[in-house]
């Protein structure tokens, strides 16, 4: 379950740096979306925040759960901030921008019934 945990983090994280260099306004590949500079802000501090708490959970750190935990609700509360925003006609929207929302949002909550169910083998 832990290695389950820490791809599903990786890959949240990994994603949201994708989200952040693209809201600076650099396309990757086929791959581009609107230049919004405080989603970029936004998105990089949940992908530095799921990072910091996978590389916790490998080194195996006593704190690696706690981290983990409040890294999936700065990257829910950072996705929901943007939802909201997008919702509240704050910026551009594109179909691809809320499907990266949701695997994010998904990515998320995965992790923390992960970790709030197999409590011992999360850490």
């Amino acid at each position: 379950m832990r290695s389950l945990l820490r791809l599903l983090m990786m890959f949240n994280a990994a994603l949201f740096f994708f989200g952040a260099v693209q809201h600076l306004g650099i396309a990757i590949g086929s791959f581009h979306e609107p230049v919004i500079h405080p989603a970029a802000i936004v998105e990089s501090t949940c992908g530095i925040a799921l990072t910091v708490s996978v590389l916790a959970l490998l080194r195996g750190t006593s704190s690696a759960r706690r981290l983990a935990i409040i890294a999936n609700f700065i990257a829910i509360a950072g996705v929901s901030l943007g939802m909201v925003a997008l919702a509240a006609g704050r910026g551009p929207r594109t179909a691809s921008n809320d499907t990266y929302h949701h695997i994010m949002l998904t990515l998320a909550i995965a992790s923390l019934i992960i970790l709030f169910t197999k409590r011992s083998d999360a850490s």
